[in-house]
């Protein structure tokens, strides 16, 4: 009977959130950074919850929306025998607020027909902004369940920069802010299970804000989909970000963390599922705290067999910056005649493929960049580097993507690389050709995608990560690079053969 009972009031507050979406178009829903939860993931997301101990049990939502991850929440706490719930509920969307209080109706009608108490408040103001964990009038809560808004914003003139300043540094996204407010509202051993996209566990800009995450509670649980466009109710709009759920328990630790793996929401309960040691997870060797989430039992091998590489990328004296052209900034410079007087090859990422790169200037997409005043600020030296694509997508083969630029390719004293590439040279030399290859042998290696994969779900590569990978040593990266040098263009799938022998990893084609 008690099973029955849950059923209907759920289905009511599907539809009160099906009315709303229908009557917000997609651009009014981006302006507040909206993207909804549909039942399947809010009552998986409610079920991580381990039963508080508090007499009267505090939910925060903060984004609530329409009101369906506070239902989901109040009612799990309900079938886990806490009759007493009281939630807190912020909103910016006005035009949300009459659906919410609806479906929190239906949810305090169930507590009732069960003697339970549910009761509420209704914050419609920004929650980032309105600091409620500066307020002293209002005390900690035991649990979050939270979908927050995502977007960027201007780090200098928006409400929301610094807004979380004293919690974390840096302004990456207004999601982090939302959560570093939730935490910091939350009680000990306070529990905070989010959705959100995956670029928070790596990455420069997330730094300051995974180090006070990471600091303040225990992660314990993630959950990650592999596919990026199959979560969010009703939304048409392209989701380019890989989405994990998470488990954040304030003010413990761990030393084990539990992670899942679905193909999307609908197999959501059916997840494939494995425990790892904590720095596994949470790489320990450096400052930057990446979260590093294997997909499978076979992934974690890969990860734990590339632990035992003697170095890092940088530790083996490589650097890696991005290219210096950003084309919208330097369009003057920019020509589509490739034959142009005074002008040097720009470079790409279609101009690098496997192993090569290749600038013929017979390409549509090829263009040259103009030694007028200043170029200098945008060219370099040309010589012997090795490119790497900064973009890909999750769902692309590879996401790995490396070539050998040849400094006799071209003959000119510099050249010009764009930003959607990175550039990788010898930390205080040069590189020979044969290591260039080894370098890039390595990078086009199922071993180090697999890696790689295991570090970033972003849709780019960024250098922040490839700094700290572990990695081969140089005197290997020449070995590699001897053999990879005679491979042809045709013969890049025999690239793993080289590889692997000299990594003493295993074949990782599954």
């Amino acid at each position: 009977m008690k099973q029955t009972a849950l059923i209907s009031p759920i289905e009511d507050i599907i539809s009160l959130q099906s009315e709303f979406l229908n009557s917000k178009s997609i651009d009014d829903r981006k302006v507040f950074g909206q993207f909804f939860t549909g039942a399947i993931v809010s009552d998986y997301m409610a079920s991580l919850i381990n039963k508080p101990k508090s007499k009267t049990v505090r939910i925060l939502d903060a984004g609530a929306g329409t009101g369906i991850l506070t239902a989901s929440t109040a009612l799990r706490c309900l079938d886990l025998g806490c009759k007493t719930v009281h939630t807190v509920l912020y909103e910016l969307d006005s035009g949300a607020v009459p659906n919410l209080e609806q479906t929190l109706k239906i949810v305090q009608n169930t507590f009732s027909q069960q003697r339970g108490t549910f009761t509420f408040e209704i914050h419609c103001e920004d929650f980032v902004l309105a600091r409620p964990d500066k307020d002293e009038s209002i005390q900690a809560f035991d649990v979050s369940v939270i979908n927050p808004p995502y977007f960027k914003y201007s780090a200098k003139d928006s409400p929301y920069a610094k807004a979380a300043a004293d919690l974390y540094h840096g302004d990456p996204n207004i999601y982090a802010s939302f959560l570093a407010v939730v935490m910091a509202c939350m009680k000990d051993r306070g529990q905070m299970v989010s959705i959100t996209p995956r670029s928070f566990t790596n990455g420069l800009y997330f730094k300051g804000f995974r180090s006070y995450l990471l600091t303040e509670s225990a992660l314990d649980l993630i959950h990650i989909f592999k596919h990026r466009d199959k979560v969010f109710k009703n939304d048409d709009s392209a989701v380019l970000q890989e989405n994990v759920i998470c488990r954040f328990v304030k003010g413990q630790s761990k030393e084990a963390v539990t992670v899942r793996s679905s193909d999307c929401d609908a197999s959501i309960n059916h997840a494939d599922q494995e425990q790892y040691p904590l720095e596994l997870i949470i790489d320990p060797s450096n400052d930057q705290r990446i979260i590093r989430i294997p997909e499978s039992a076979y992934e974690a091998s890969i990860l734990r067999q590339a632990e035992t590489f003697p170095t890092t990328f940088e530790g083996a004296g490589y650097f890696i910056s991005t290219g210096r052209v950003v084309e919208h900034r330097t369009r003057q410079y920019i020509t589509e005649d490739t034959n142009a007087h005074n002008s040097v090859p720009l470079y790409r990422p279609h101009n690098v493929t496997p192993l090569t790169t290749t600038w013929t200037g017979d390409h549509k997409k090829e263009v040259s960049f103009m030694l007028n005043e200043g170029h200098e600020k945008h060219t370099m030296e040309n010589g012997t580097f090795v490119l790497l694509k900064r973009f890909s997508s999750k769902d692309e083969k590879r996401r790995l993507v490396s070539g050998v630029h040849l400094a006799n390719a071209h003959d000119c004293e510099v050249i010009g690389f764009g930003n959607k590439t990175n550039y990788i040279g010898l930390s205080g030399g040069k590189l020979t050709i044969a290591e260039a290859y080894g370098l890039a042998a390595i990078f086009n290696s199922s071993f180090m995608d697999k890696y790689f994969r295991c570090i970033s779900g972003n849709t780019q590569v960024n250098a922040t990560e490839i700094r700290v990978m572990k990695f081969p040593t140089r005197e290997q990266v020449k070995e590699i690079g001897k053999q990879a040098q005679k491979l042809k263009a045709n013969e890049t799938s025999e690239i793993d053969l080289i590889v692997n022998p000299v990594l003493g990893v295993m074949d990782t084609i599954q």
